[in-house]
């Protein structure tokens, strides 16, 4: 049966020395043989050598430029074994596999490497089977570890701090570091996500310092500024009640109802103000600590705004809930109701829609309540609508922070200084090039790696850094027309 043999061997110029080799050969099918060389040098030691992974499936070979014959004498000693030469062209003088002299009128294929790059290119090779098992080969013929990114975090976030976006970064932090540290004992080396990594943290703490030694230069005139945002906040929310309990955008709505309402939140946004009045003296130490922690990066100063802003703004999102469980209160009873008239009812057990025959006072009770509900409904979707607002814009910034943290945490530094050096650790684009084709001489080719597109780059090696919660928008909406919490 005919033997397809395919060498893969890298590219060598010619030279005035004999060149030794190792590869190992793969088997694939009883027709199909792929050949990997993987190690070469000008030493005779090379074919002597044994390694803990010596296998029989381990080829030896020389690669001669003609002169030196002699050499296929050495054959003898090994079970695989193969002889190249190159006067004019690259051929194939001598093959042995498994003892046997493999016939030259087998079909040859010669794929000629570039050495250096295949074996410092950290792309992974999805599609090309050959070229990744090759690395691996190289990899393991120079003691080298193939990079580890398996790894568990030891820290995770308790469900009832994860309103905190400090605490969350804190413990993210610390799985990083510790990631870091193990991949690079690991390793033995720097990957690329490393060194995305290690730029990204030194650019976190050179915005940070620049940013602290900008804003902090007089505490006490930042502690009143704050303050005095803060009273503005509260004195515009005061308004804002006041806006709401008359008649707003001209709209004519229950009038006892909206008092009610409007003196009951205004009754907490009064509590809260107290809150922040007395604490206000105490918000020099709060600066103080932002001014500490914030030489760790710029990343811990947005961490530390967002949970700032959740605690300057805890009085509207109080007002959001209550608004928010009224409103989802009165749609859930008015659409109850509007099944309850036309004969239906909802089944928990069954998570169904049921028949139901009512009585004449169930049906006059029901109207009762469904015309209490529909009457108030529009004063609690006016508070509803205009609180919402203020519960998506405070979780809009949040959101905003957090990308900017983890934008921070990912930025692609390192790896875009090796695409711009074009550095073979980001070469994994594979061109074949036809070196030779001739009849009396095997096909050979030229395997020739180039560079990764930058985008590739950027989003194939991003540090593990956890990416901020996306929002699923059809059930954002959903929550907000049915009176959910938007959390």
């Amino acid at each position: 049966m005919p033997l397809s043999v395919q060498i893969i061997l890298p590219f060598i110029p010619k030279a005035k020395n004999t060149i030794y080799f190792k590869g190992y050969v793969n088997f694939l099918t009883n027709s199909k043989v792929t050949i990997y060389i993987t190690k070469f040098s000008e030493n005779s030691e090379i074919l002597t050598e044994k390694s803990k992974k010596e296998s029989k499936d381990t080829i030896y070979g020389v690669y001669t430029d003609g002169s030196q014959i002699s050499v296929s004498n050495k054959s003898k000693n090994y079970v695989n074994f193969i002889i190249l030469n190159q006067l004019d062209e690259l051929h194939v003088t001598k093959l042995i596999l498994n003892g046997y002299e493999v016939d030259f009128k087998d079909n040859f294929i010669l794929v000629l490497y570039d050495y250096n790059k295949i074996r410092e290119s950290e792309v992974e090779w999805e599609y090309c089977d050959n070229l990744s098992k090759l690395q691996n080969l190289i990899l393991s013929e120079n003691d080298r570890p193939q990079s580890q990114d398996s790894y568990v975090s030891i820290l995770t976030c308790p469900v009832w701090l994860t309103a905190s976006m400090f605490i969350q970064h804190i413990i993210n932090y610390f799985n990083v570091i510790k990631w870091l540290i193990f991949t690079m004992r690991t390793d033995r080396k720097i990957s690329i996500k490393q060194g995305n990594l290690i730029l990204a943290i030194v650019m976190d703490l050179l915005l940070g310092y620049v940013i602290l030694e900008y804003l902090t230069q007089d505490t006490k005139e930042l502690s009143s500024l704050l303050m005095g945002v803060l009273e503005k906040l509260i004195n515009m929310l005061y308004s804002l009640l006041k806006w709401l309990m008359g008649a707003p955008a001209g709209l004519k709505l229950n009038n006892a109802f909206n008092k009610m309402l409007g003196k009951y939140f205004s009754y907490h946004v009064q509590l809260w103000w107290l809150f922040l009045d007395v604490s206000g003296e105490k918000l020099d130490i709060i600066l103080h600590l932002f001014y500490y922690l914030g030489y760790l990066g710029v990343t811990f100063q947005a961490a530390m705004i967002s949970d700032m802003i959740c605690i300057a703004t805890f009085h509207s999102y109080c007002i959001y809930v209550y608004a928010a469980r009224m409103f989802n209160i009165q749609i859930s009873g008015l659409i109850a109701l509007l099944r309850f008239f036309v004969g239906r009812k909802y089944n928990p057990l069954r998570k169904g829609i049921d028949s139901c025959e009512y009585t004449n006072q169930e049906l006059f009770v029901g109207t009762v309540a469904f015309t209490i509900l529909l009457l108030l409904l529009p004063t609690t979707l006016m508070y509803y609508i205009v609180f919402t607002m203020f519960r998506v814009l405070s979780l809009l910034v949040q959101y905003v922070l957090a990308k900017l943290i983890y934008l921070i945490h990912t930025l692609p530094l390192y790896v875009s200084a090796l695409w711009l050096i074009r550095s073979p650790r980001v070469a994994g684009n594979v061109l074949l090039e036809v070196v030779n084709h001739e009849e009396t001489s095997p096909l050979t080719i030229r395997l020739r790696l180039l560079n990764k597109s930058i985008l590739y780059l950027v989003n194939n090696f991003k540090p593990p850094v956890d990416e901020p919660k996306q929002v699923v928008w059809t059930n954002f909406l959903s929550n907000v027309f049915s009176g959910k919490q938007v959390i």
